[in-house]
């Protein structure tokens, strides 16, 4: 199978359209809180393959509750990770509205916040590319649709009951601070594989 290459060029102008129509969509179609969470969760999805960027999700091995979890980040990928977190994080999250609404702003009716639930809920996102893992994501938009074959790898970790992700201090994977969405700081216990 040949895998076709799609010029930077092409990726951009495709990138810029997403935007456009994105910002029309939003600004033309009345709508409420659903609306408002669809076109978020569509524009980051189409944002990334325009960038030509697939998304790859680990699930933890136990499931995370449907309900009563607060969303815990910590990566250095980025807004471009923030969208692929989107993509991939249950919208049940206390902290998932104000990441969509930090990384997607759409004008509309908001959903009110979630209060933090009994249990943290962890996140990480690593980026690689065929060639191997990425230190660091480039910032210029132009260098990310240079890149080829670009996965970004959304790793949802153990789910931490809150009084204990209060006892660990912080720490993330590979040292990064995880740091809720709401600004409140917790934890993650799972390594990264």
């Amino acid at each position: 199978m040949t895998q076709v290459v799609v010029p930077r060029s092409t990726r951009l102008l495709s990138l810029a359209g997403v935007v456009a129509g994105a910002t029309a969509e939003s600004l033309l179609i009345p709508g409420g809180a659903r609306r408002r969470q669809r076109l978020q969760i569509c524009t980051a999805a189409r944002v990334l393959t325009a960038l030509g960027a697939r998304v790859r999700v680990v699930l933890p091995p136990v499931p995370w509750p449907r309900a009563g979890g607060l969303l815990v980040t910590g990566h250095d990928a980025g807004r471009l990770g923030d969208l692929a977190l989107l993509t991939s994080v249950p919208r049940s999250l206390a902290g998932w509205g104000e990441l969509a609404d930090r990384v997607v702003p759409v004008p509309g009716t908001r959903t009110p916040p979630r209060p933090g639930g009994t249990v943290v809920c962890p996140v990480t996102v690593t980026c690689r590319t065929a060639d191997g893992p990425l230190s660091r994501l480039p910032r210029r938009l132009d260098e990310v649709a240079a890149l080829r074959g670009l996965v970004f790898d959304v790793w949802l970790l153990d789910a931490v009951p809150s009084d204990a992700a209060d006892q660990l201090g912080g720490a993330g994977i590979g040292g990064s601070t995880m740091t809720a969405v709401g600004g409140t700081e917790g934890a993650g216990t799972a390594e990264a594989a």
